[in-house]
């Protein structure tokens, strides 16, 4: 899975920078002038790097929106085939007990409305460890965003309703 991800994600990069690229110079024979027996055929190929561009760049989203859902399934597949341990957020640590039902059930995101946002570590039972960032919404009282950060691209893994993070805050020093 490690592989698969990291595979999207540097094809995701590359086909990213051929579109960067690609439409730098489109751009730029747009602006050269052409005298009138060439610019036919600097038309055609200005057309032809403009629909590479256009494919590159779908290519890109395709790789990037595949990557993300993989880790999502990846994230809640690992979570279904082994325990939770322990989990470490903003250095407080949570035993089994105290968060034992917490990521069971995952709800759909409708975005990220950063209030507060803490890290944390995932402890498993096969000494696996899963990085994640859990932010608080602002808007609804118990509800958290869940973002894995295991990979080299960041995922939204879903929204969770619970009281039992209520009391993270983060140390803020007014002056």
């Amino acid at each position: 899975m490690k592989n698969l991800i990291s595979s999207l994600v540097t094809l995701g990069y590359i086909s990213a920078i051929i579109t960067i690229v690609s439409f730098a110079i489109v751009i730029i024979k747009k602006c050269l002038y052409y005298p009138s027996d060439i610019r036919r055929e600097a038309s055609k190929k200005t057309t032809k790097i403009f629909y590479i561009t256009g494919c590159c760049m779908v290519f890109s989203s395709i790789c990037f929106l595949g990557a993300k859902e993989i880790i999502e399934y990846d994230f809640k597949r690992t979570l279904k085939q082994h325990t939770i341990i322990s989990a470490d957020i903003e250095n407080i640590f949570f035993s089994q007990t105290d968060i034992e039902g917490v990521f069971d059930h995952f709800e759909s995101d409708e975005g990220r409305y950063r209030c507060e946002s803490f890290t944390a570590i995932i402890n498993l039972d096969d000494n696996e460890y899963i990085p994640i960032e859990i932010i608080r919404h602002c808007y609804e009282k118990n509800r958290y965003i869940i973002i894995s950060k295991q990979y080299s691209i960041d995922s939204t893994i879903g929204d969770i309703r619970t009281d039992k993070f209520n009391h993270i805050q983060k140390d803020t020093i007014t002056q």
